[in-house]
């Protein structure tokens, strides 16, 4: 994507949105408006560019690295903030359940989502609006796709993370339409589900994608969110109908056989692979200034520990490390190697002289031989020379090894014996062992300790608590400060005061 034409019309959008205009006023031919811009193939990609732009709010500073950070991690149960993050009380509000419904980092996830639900309704509406000689059939109605897909993926994030939302299915016209009362939670997932749907047929396979369109949405993409949202709605509704759901779109993204698991699972994490044969939907990181991209990847100075160069504003804890480690050393003398893979801790793995894994030092180089910090190494760029303001990695959104133990947790719901099979292929991917079979509530432990060694620091860890009923006990057991009433967060301020139907 052309990033300097991205802001171009991204700030268009912005100023022309919702404007009329008078019969007094006269047009300027050379300048774009909404009713000229949406004339050719080119602005139509350059507005779909403007609906991509708010993925994660990934432009701005803010919101990518300081709240998304905060909101993602913080509120796990398995993390702790360092030093620093005391100096930012909008940020430790949340890993103390404390936040109110003015705090800076829930204002930004609701603004940049529903910015990015606004410039998708306007290619929606834009590309309703255009001629054949405009645009190709075919490249409408795949835009099309792309743009209800991501409609859907920003309402998904705000059902997610609030207990009310609005759905925004047009682009207001006028002040009044601003004004809107929140729909049922069961209408969002309606509404949802339905843009996900309707986006699936049109939107192509990822081997159909040339290599100049990575990171745009794909077919397994929609199949794989569509599984995604049936799973999440199932543990709301405790709907059995929902898992059936989540099954079939699941198994769609499987037998498509376009994803594999990489077998290099710390490069996923660590810059030295984008896009890889795992990941199903991505976000796109350049470290490219001359581009004009200004969403160059800070988060690894972020998550790197202090005593690595980082700004050391997260740790893990023991119990994350006891959970890591429970299986024992089962992988040829070692743990499971997604725990080397994703913290550094004191272990001889890490105290090898004659193999420094840490930068080409030891821990106790670098911690101190009697430490015990827990610092993570997943988000870490794999050589000191990338670590500063100039590293770019990649973030995956969706990998198929989740699509993989999503699948295992929805047969075992429906105490199909076959879940055993999708989490052993998790496994294999670290060398191990396959996991021991049992009854329904074992295959349901042994999904959440897999759960736990893919996806720490990915943001599921809070998620997939509250989904399983075990929030309030895990909080408890990791001695934090929680109440169900935080389970989600509360409409901003902002909203509350400037609409009025927002009650």
């Amino acid at each position: 994507m052309n990033t300097k034409k991205l802001y171009i019309v991204l700030c268009l959008l912005l100023a022309v949105a919702g404007c009329k205009k008078s019969e007094l006023e006269q047009n300027t031919p050379d300048q774009l408006t909404v009713d000229n811009f949406w004339t050719s193939k080119e602005h139509a990609l350059s507005g779909l560019a403007s609906a991509y732009s708010q993925l994660e709010g990934f432009v701005y500073w803010d919101n990518y690295v300081e709240a998304r950070s905060v909101r993602e991690f913080y509120r796990e149960d398995y993390v702790v903030p360092g030093a620093d993050a005391y100096n930012y009380p909008w940020w430790t509000e949340h890993y103390n359940f404390n936040f109110t419904s003015g705090n800076y980092a829930i204002d930004l996830l609701w603004r940049e989502n529903y910015r990015g639900i606004n410039f998708s309704n306007q290619v929606i509406e834009g590309l309703g609006k255009m001629s054949s000689k405009a645009i190709d059939d075919a490249s409408k109605n795949q835009f099309l796709a792309e743009a209800k897909f991501l409609r859907a993926y920003y309402h998904f994030k705000l059902l997610n993370n609030f207990s009310k939302v609005i759905i925004r299915d047009k682009v207001p016209t006028s002040e009044a339409d601003l004004s809107k009362a929140f729909s049922s939670r069961s209408e969002v997932y309606d509404f949802i589900l339905k843009d996900l749907k309707e986006a699936e047929p049109n939107l192509p396979l990822r081997s159909a994608r040339p290599a100049t369109e990575l990171g745009r949405v794909t077919k397994g993409a929609a199949e794989a969110y569509l599984g995604k949202v049936f799973l999440y709605r199932a543990g709301e509704d405790k709907n059995n109908a929902y898992y059936t759901e989540s099954a079939g779109w699941l198994q769609k993204v499987i037998l498509s056989t376009e994803y594999s698991l990489d077998p290099r699972f710390v490069d996923m994490f660590n810059g030295v692979t984008k896009n890889s044969v795992e990941s199903i939907f991505e976000l796109q990181q350049t470290a490219d200034a001359s581009s004009g991209a200004y969403y160059r990847s800070y988060l690894s100075d972020w998550v790197a520990a202090s005593e690595l160069g980082g700004y050391g504003e997260i740790y893990g804890t023991p119990r994350l490390l006891n959970e890591m480690t429970k299986e024992g050393k089962i992988a040829s003398g070692k743990y499971d190697a997604r725990v080397y893979q994703t913290l550094y801790f004191n272990d001889p793995y890490f105290n090898d002289a004659a193999d420094p894994q840490i930068y080409g030092s030891t821990y106790n180089a670098l911690f101190g031989a009697t430490a015990k910090t827990i610092a993570f190494r997943k988000w870490i760029p794999a050589t000191p020379d990338r670590i500063g303001l100039s590293n770019a990695i990649n973030v995956p959104l969706m990998r198929y090894a989740d699509v993989l133990l999503m699948y295992a947790e929805v047969l075992n719901a429906q105490n199909n014996a076959e879940a055993s099979k999708y989490i052993n292929l998790v496994r294999k991917r670290a060398g191990l062992p396959d996991a021991p079979s049992g009854d329904q509530q074992t295959v349901f432990n042994q999904i959440v300790h897999e759960r736990v060694m893919e996806f720490t620091l990915e943001g599921s860890r809070f998620y997939d608590l509250r989904r399983w009923g075990l929030l309030s006990q895990n909080m408890q057991a990791a001695g934090r400060s929680f109440s169900p009433d935080k389970a989600f967060y509360p409409t901003p301020l902002k909203e509350v005061t400037n609409n009025p139907d927002a009650q």
